[in-house]
């Protein structure tokens, strides 16, 4: 697949984007982590973790995770599954939290 080549303002606009979806994850998760609100956020994140990553690569994806977590101090949640008991089940390379 060949990938597109983002200009700096397209990276700007990802970067805002990250930065509001785990802004929001990390305040429902303060609330209550196990929520559907937090669960919410997360796909949200993840969901564009992956189309940033189809789109782009995965370079650029880490580009912008790695902007974001200097800009919010947040860390990244994983995207992958939980298990029935809350916790996530696999690696995730990309997260921190």
């Amino acid at each position: 697949m060949t990938r597109r080549n983002p200009s700096a303002g397209t990276v700007g606009h990802l970067l805002e984007k990250v930065t509001v979806l785990l802004s929001n994850y990390h305040a429902e998760c303060e609330k209550n982590a196990a929520s559907r609100e937090t669960e919410f956020w997360r796909g949200n994140l993840s969901g564009l973790r992956f189309a940033v990553g189809e789109i782009y690569g995965e370079d650029v994806i880490h580009e912008v995770l790695e902007a974001a977590r200097k800009k919010t101090g947040l860390g990244i949640p994983p995207a992958g599954t939980l298990d029935t008991d809350g916790k996530f089940l696999g690696a995730d390379s990309e997260a921190n939290f």
